[in-house]
């Protein structure tokens, strides 16, 4: 799992540098006045609207998340999860939403599992069957 989240980094620290170099060659062609039309003179602006979000939303929680992964130390939780809360790369619970690599569970077992995974993007670095789930709406109420 540390692989499909090293190339994750990797391919939004290129995607970064590249809308970096797409900006300054929007702007190099507005300092020098070589536009065509008048829409190419807020290109800048997009691209710059553009690479602040992809920083702030992928790359720059990446960032700090591989901090965690290089010294293996990783928030955890435990949740009943059945078939319906694993969908194409996410575990759905009521609480947050995880990640993990397309098709690393093929057929998941329903049951109580213990979550371990990164704190800014919710990456699963480690998933552990604990068991079957406590069906809670048979027993007693043991409030006072």
């Amino acid at each position: 799992m540390r692989w499909y989240f090293l190339f994750g980094l990797i391919a939004s620290f290129i995607m970064v540098i590249v809308l970096f170099v797409l900006m300054m060659l929007a702007l190099r062609r507005n300092w020098n006045h070589t536009n065509r039309s008048v829409i190419s003179y807020f290109i800048p602006l997009m691209l710059v609207l553009l690479l602040v979000y992809l920083a702030a939303s992928q790359f720059v929680p990446r960032v700090f998340d591989a901090v965690q992964i290089v010294f293996g130390q990783y928030d955890s939780t435990e949740v009943n999860l059945s078939e319906k809360n694993f969908e194409y790369n996410r575990i759905v619970t009521e609480e947050e939403v995880f990640f993990y690599p397309p098709s690393y569970f093929v057929n998941p077992e329903p049951g109580k599992y213990q979550i371990y995974f990164t704190e800014r993007t919710n990456y699963v670095m480690k998933l552990i069957y604990v068991g079957e789930a406590e069906d809670l709406a048979g027993a007693p109420n043991t409030l006072p």
